[in-house]
Protein backbone atom coordinates (compact mmCIF):
# COMPACT_ATOMS: atom_id res chain seq x y z
CA UNK A 1 0.00 0.00 0.00
CA UNK A 2 1.36 3.65 -0.96
CA UNK A 3 0.88 6.46 1.15
CA UNK A 4 1.73 9.98 -0.73
CA UNK A 5 2.60 12.55 2.79
CA UNK A 6 2.25 15.70 1.67
CA UNK A 7 5.13 16.89 2.06
CA UNK A 8 4.48 20.42 3.58
CA UNK A 9 2.01 19.64 6.31
CA UNK A 10 2.50 19.29 9.65
CA UNK A 11 2.62 15.79 11.70
CA UNK A 12 -0.71 15.19 12.72
CA UNK A 13 -1.48 14.14 16.45
CA UNK A 14 -3.59 10.47 15.45
CA UNK A 15 -2.70 8.19 13.23
CA UNK A 16 -4.27 5.51 10.88
CA UNK A 17 -1.70 2.99 12.52
CA UNK A 18 -2.68 4.00 15.96
CA UNK A 19 -6.15 3.26 15.74
CA UNK A 20 -5.52 -0.61 14.33
CA UNK A 21 -2.77 -0.85 16.86
CA UNK A 22 -5.18 -0.41 19.33
CA UNK A 23 -7.60 -2.64 17.74
CA UNK A 24 -4.94 -5.45 16.96
CA UNK A 25 -3.58 -5.07 20.57
CA UNK A 26 -7.39 -5.67 22.43
CA UNK A 27 -8.11 -8.90 19.76
CA UNK A 28 -4.97 -10.16 20.33
CA UNK A 29 -5.77 -9.53 23.89
CA UNK A 30 -9.23 -11.53 23.82
CA UNK A 31 -11.27 -10.50 21.04
CA UNK A 32 -13.26 -7.50 19.48
CA UNK A 33 -15.00 -6.33 22.37
CA UNK A 34 -16.76 -2.68 23.17
CA UNK A 35 -13.04 -1.66 25.20
CA UNK A 36 -11.77 -2.58 22.18
CA UNK A 37 -14.08 -0.65 19.46
CA UNK A 38 -13.87 2.31 22.27
CA UNK A 39 -10.05 2.78 22.02
CA UNK A 40 -10.59 2.57 17.83
CA UNK A 41 -13.07 5.01 18.09
CA UNK A 42 -11.20 7.68 19.65
CA UNK A 43 -8.53 7.38 17.55
CA UNK A 44 -10.69 7.60 14.76
CA UNK A 45 -12.44 10.68 15.86
CA UNK A 46 -9.10 12.63 16.56
CA UNK A 47 -8.97 11.43 12.44
CA UNK A 48 -12.23 12.44 11.57
CA UNK A 49 -11.68 15.84 13.33
CA UNK A 50 -8.18 16.77 11.41
CA UNK A 51 -9.64 15.85 8.17
CA UNK A 52 -12.48 18.30 8.92
CA UNK A 53 -10.25 20.75 10.08
CA UNK A 54 -8.26 20.34 6.77
CA UNK A 55 -5.22 18.98 9.93
CA UNK A 56 -3.85 16.14 7.26
CA UNK A 57 -4.67 15.65 3.66
CA UNK A 58 -3.68 12.70 1.31
CA UNK A 59 -3.69 12.10 -2.74
CA UNK A 60 -6.50 10.18 -4.18
CA UNK A 61 -4.40 7.57 -5.19
CA UNK A 62 -2.88 7.23 -1.67
CA UNK A 63 -6.63 6.59 -0.09
CA UNK A 64 -7.57 4.33 -2.45
CA UNK A 65 -6.25 1.11 -0.81
CA UNK A 66 -7.21 2.46 2.45
CA UNK A 67 -10.88 3.11 1.43
CA UNK A 68 -11.02 -0.61 -0.53
CA UNK A 69 -9.88 -1.98 2.78
CA UNK A 70 -12.76 -0.03 5.14
CA UNK A 71 -15.47 -0.89 2.29
CA UNK A 72 -14.29 -4.51 2.62
CA UNK A 73 -14.56 -4.16 6.15
CA UNK A 74 -17.80 -2.89 6.09
CA UNK A 75 -19.15 -5.83 3.47
CA UNK A 76 -17.31 -8.60 6.40
CA UNK A 77 -19.29 -6.33 9.07
CA UNK A 78 -22.61 -7.07 7.56
CA UNK A 79 -21.88 -10.34 6.94
CA UNK A 80 -21.26 -10.74 10.43
CA UNK A 81 -24.73 -9.19 11.75
CA UNK A 82 -26.80 -10.95 8.96
CA UNK A 83 -24.86 -14.46 10.61
CA UNK A 84 -25.76 -13.02 14.63
CA UNK A 85 -29.17 -11.94 13.91
CA UNK A 86 -30.15 -15.23 15.58
CA UNK A 87 -28.77 -13.73 18.96
CA UNK A 88 -31.92 -11.09 18.81
CA UNK A 89 -34.31 -14.73 19.38
CA UNK A 90 -34.51 -15.68 23.02
CA UNK A 91 -33.40 -19.42 22.93
CA UNK A 92 -36.08 -22.38 23.73
CA UNK A 93 -35.29 -23.46 27.14
CA UNK A 94 -38.74 -24.15 28.43
CA UNK A 95 -42.18 -22.72 29.18
CA UNK A 96 -41.66 -22.97 32.55
CA UNK A 97 -40.98 -19.66 34.54
CA UNK A 98 -36.80 -20.08 35.15
CA UNK A 99 -36.51 -20.91 31.30
CA UNK A 100 -38.50 -18.07 30.44
CA UNK A 101 -36.47 -15.98 32.29
CA UNK A 102 -33.01 -17.07 31.81
CA UNK A 103 -33.86 -17.02 27.50
CA UNK A 104 -34.92 -13.06 27.97
CA UNK A 105 -31.67 -12.94 29.91
CA UNK A 106 -29.61 -14.43 27.72
CA UNK A 107 -31.34 -12.45 24.65
CA UNK A 108 -30.78 -9.32 26.11
CA UNK A 109 -27.24 -10.01 27.11
CA UNK A 110 -26.81 -11.34 23.55
CA UNK A 111 -28.24 -8.46 21.28
CA UNK A 112 -28.89 -5.54 23.86
CA UNK A 113 -26.60 -4.46 26.44
CA UNK A 114 -23.55 -3.35 26.22
CA UNK A 115 -20.09 -5.41 25.10
CA UNK A 116 -22.68 -7.54 22.96
CA UNK A 117 -22.02 -8.82 19.73
CA UNK A 118 -24.83 -7.09 18.15
CA UNK A 119 -24.01 -3.83 19.72
CA UNK A 120 -20.02 -4.01 19.50
CA UNK A 121 -20.63 -5.27 15.83
CA UNK A 122 -22.80 -1.80 14.77
CA UNK A 123 -20.64 0.29 17.21
CA UNK A 124 -17.48 -0.82 15.23
CA UNK A 125 -19.43 -0.63 11.55
CA UNK A 126 -19.68 3.00 12.78
CA UNK A 127 -15.75 3.66 13.34
CA UNK A 128 -15.37 1.60 9.75
CA UNK A 129 -17.62 4.47 8.16
CA UNK A 130 -16.27 6.98 10.34
CA UNK A 131 -12.77 6.80 9.13
CA UNK A 132 -14.14 6.25 5.85
CA UNK A 133 -15.45 9.62 5.86
CA UNK A 134 -12.13 10.97 7.44
CA UNK A 135 -10.04 9.41 4.75
CA UNK A 136 -12.76 11.04 1.45
CA UNK A 137 -12.55 14.45 3.60
CA UNK A 138 -8.75 14.26 3.42
CA UNK A 139 -9.11 13.29 -0.04
CA UNK A 140 -11.41 15.94 -1.03
CA UNK A 141 -8.87 18.65 1.08
CA UNK A 142 -5.85 17.27 -1.00
CA UNK A 143 -7.56 18.07 -4.36
CA UNK A 144 -8.81 21.45 -3.03
CA UNK A 145 -5.17 22.77 -2.01
CA UNK A 146 -4.00 20.61 -5.29
CA UNK A 147 -6.34 22.47 -6.94
CA UNK A 148 -5.61 25.91 -5.40
CA UNK A 149 -1.91 25.99 -6.01
CA UNK A 150 -2.37 24.69 -9.89
CA UNK A 151 -4.35 28.07 -10.04
CA UNK A 152 -2.11 30.15 -7.96
CA UNK A 153 0.53 28.87 -10.52
CA UNK A 154 -1.43 29.90 -13.57
CA UNK A 155 -2.04 33.58 -12.35
CA UNK A 156 1.72 34.01 -11.34
CA UNK A 157 2.42 32.71 -15.02
CA UNK A 158 -0.28 35.12 -16.71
Amino acid sequence: MAFEADGGQAAPDFSIGSAVGAAASYVAKGGLNAAAVAAVSAETQKLVSAAKNGGFTITEKGVEPLRKALADMSEHLDTLKAKTVHLSQAPKLGAHPYGKAVAAHDQKGASESAGSAAVVLEQFAKVVKDADEALARAAGLYKGVEDRAVEATKKIQA
